[in-house]
């Protein structure tokens, strides 16, 4: 973070600064009292659980050279103190102020159901052949994350791509408010959330907050073959709307696909709008494709060439827990212990039958959030496994059990096992495990399933 003054940051909170000297120069913001450093400015978040404001002393001792505090918990500490109405909010503003003062930089926000933070990776790897960019880090995509990825920024960016996640109305239109894109990305609509969005249909209208939100000068990429992302163009009133997709009516589109599993890697031709380029990237499945799709037509508008495109996305720094193929003595193991939910739990089955060689072991625990559509959801993931001709299907958990319901409702031949837990998954898998087994892990991030990756590939 470039230095900002405590003045100017309480014009850009809307604060008022009630101890302390007004031209102290700040150059890093904290949220969690455990990674303070010296001469930070501490912002204490509240929640409906949690008021970090109690962190204030330990803060100090660490050495903090300010604070923000609400107007509820104002006490004569030893340091800079600006006061504020809410300090969830003033962390956001400081963010977008903090964002509109880096000149000239180019934000691109990326949303959907799944993929977007592979997508993020793609771009930001590409676009560092030219710029230098920033990226999310990690998943911190949220009213909390994405102003602390903002306020990371050292102030000569050329380039911010943020990642923007919800779990109901409106979160979207806080963070675009927040960002101020430039370009927004919007990879697929599905089931997610729906323990409170409810319908799929209500996903929709909270992703389509990114394209309503753009400025005037703004670009919007959708993924036309999503039919909820396609009807996102009557919300858009920018610059300019580029469809990409495996449709031949998107403006950009991918043709002659090819996977090897040897390699794991996945090949096609793009066509932008009639020029054609052969590309490839270091990531198996078609739904890969979109992400990459979705990351050239980024490049593009930013003036990326092709031959940078190329290059960017072999060398892509992925995510950890997002389909990492890892190798143990004589099998493979799929690491997508991230997230689930059922567009990217049946993504992640599609790459566990393009990789494999022998069989298939998939290994799988419960999606959250999805809720009064939870067990439905489960008991499709099951049936689907019938159609993809897994060999071995584990469930973990309980609600994971339904799974294993669905695909017993149509049994053929799969093997299928139900394990309590991740320690019993483990036993179970290596009990199980034969020579050239391909094993999928995959479940929401509650279930802690990189317990068994690690133990498994121990």
């Amino acid at each position: 973070m470039k230095p900002l003054k405590i003045y100017k940051i309480e014009q850009a909170v809307n604060g008022s600064i009630i101890k302390g000297d007004a031209q102290l120069e700040i150059n890093n913001v904290c949220t969690d009292s455990r990674n303070i450093k010296k001469g930070d400015l501490f912002i204490p978040l509240k929640g409906d659980k949690h008021d970090a404001h109690k962190f204030i002393p330990e803060a100090i001792k660490k050495g903090v050279r300010a604070v923000i505090v609400d107007r509820n918990s104002i006490q004569d500490y030893d340091v800079t103190i600006i006061n504020v109405d809410d300090t969830n909010k003033a962390l956001q503003d400081l963010a977008h102020y903090y964002r509109m003062q880096i000149e000239n930089l180019k934000v691109v926000a990326i949303t959907g159901s799944s993929g977007k933070t592979t997508t993020k990776d793609m771009i930001a790897a590409i676009l560092k052949k030219k710029y230098k960019v920033i990226k999310t880090d990690g998943n911190l995509n949220n009213h909390f994350g994405l102003p602390l990825s903002l306020l990371k920024m050292e102030g000569d960016e050329d380039v911010a791509v943020l990642e923007m996640g919800m779990s109901e109305l409106g979160e979207i239109k806080l963070l675009t408010e927040i960002a101020a894109p430039d370009i927004g990305v919007i990879t697929n609509v599905g089931a997610t959330h729906l323990e409170f969005l409810q319908t799929v249909e209500n996903v929709a209208r909270g992703k389509s907050e990114l394209i309503a939100g753009l400025k005037e000068e703004g670009i919007a990429i959708l993924n036309y073959d999503n039919i909820y992302v396609r009807k996102m163009n009557k919300s858009f009133q920018g610059k300019k709307l580029l469809y990409y997709g495996f449709n031949t009516d998107a403006d950009l589109r991918a043709e002659k696909i090819e996977i090897d599993n040897d390699k794991y890697t996945a090949s096609f031709t793009v066509n932008y709008r009639g020029y054609k380029q052969r590309l490839k990237i270091s990531k198996p499945g078609k739904h890969n494709i979109y992400n990459a799709l979705a990351a050239i037509g980024v490049a593009r508008e930013l003036k990326i060439d092709w031959t940078d495109i190329k290059y960017g996305l072999i060398a892509s720094d992925y995510t950890e827990l997002r389909q990492e193929i890892k190798t143990g003595k004589d099998f493979v193991l799929i690491n997508d212990t991230y997230n689930a939910n059922p567009m990217s739990m049946k993504a992640a089955l599609d790459v566990l039958v393009d990789v494999a060689k022998k069989r298939k072991v998939a290994v799988l625990g419960a999606m959250f959030e999805l809720g009064s559509k939870k067990e439905k959801a489960h008991k499709e993931i099951g049936e689907f496994i019938i159609t993809k001709d897994i060999d071995i299907l584990i469930t973990v958990g309980d609600l994971a059990k339904e799974i294993a319901r669905g695909a017993k409702d149509k049994q053929n031949k799969v093997i299928i096992y139900e394990a309590k837990n991740n320690r019993q998954a483990v036993k179970l898998i290596n009990e199980i495990l034969k020579p050239k087994d391909t094993i999928l892990v995959k479940g929401s991030r509650g279930n802690k399933m990189e317990e068994i990756v690690d133990e498994v590939i121990e």
